[in-house]
């Protein structure tokens, strides 16, 4: 059996479909400039919050270096340089103590 649905023939119908189509259309299209302008904005936010947060950490070194003795600025200059040019003993070293603490913690259990 096949079920028949009435159709409305009146000239008006597609008028209005068409109306309706339109204004959805708009609607849409407002929506879619809402979407785009709040993105807009949010990325403008972050870019900045980004910017004072590079502007107060570069300060904050400053600072710091300041208010570092010489004598300490220097020595942990001597300390970074001796860790650069033995790479691989420190390497072994910090190998070495993570092992000892394993078997150590293992041993415990």
């Amino acid at each position: 059996m096949t079920r028949r649905t009435h159709h409305s023939k009146s000239p008006a119908a597609p008028e209005r479909l068409r109306k309706h189509a339109e204004e959805t259309k708009q609607g849409l299209g407002r929506t879619v400039d809402a979407l785009a302008a709040a993105t807009t904005d949010v990325k403008a936010k972050a870019a900045h919050t980004t910017d004072q947060a590079k502007v107060m950490a570069s300060q904050a070194g400053d600072r710091l270096q300041e208010q570092t003795p010489e004598l300490l600025r220097q020595k942990a200059g001597q300390g970074a340089e001796a860790a650069r040019n033995n790479r691989g003993l420190l390497l072994a070293t910090a190998v070495g103590v993570t092992a000892l603490w394993l078997v150590f913690r293992r041993k415990e259990k």
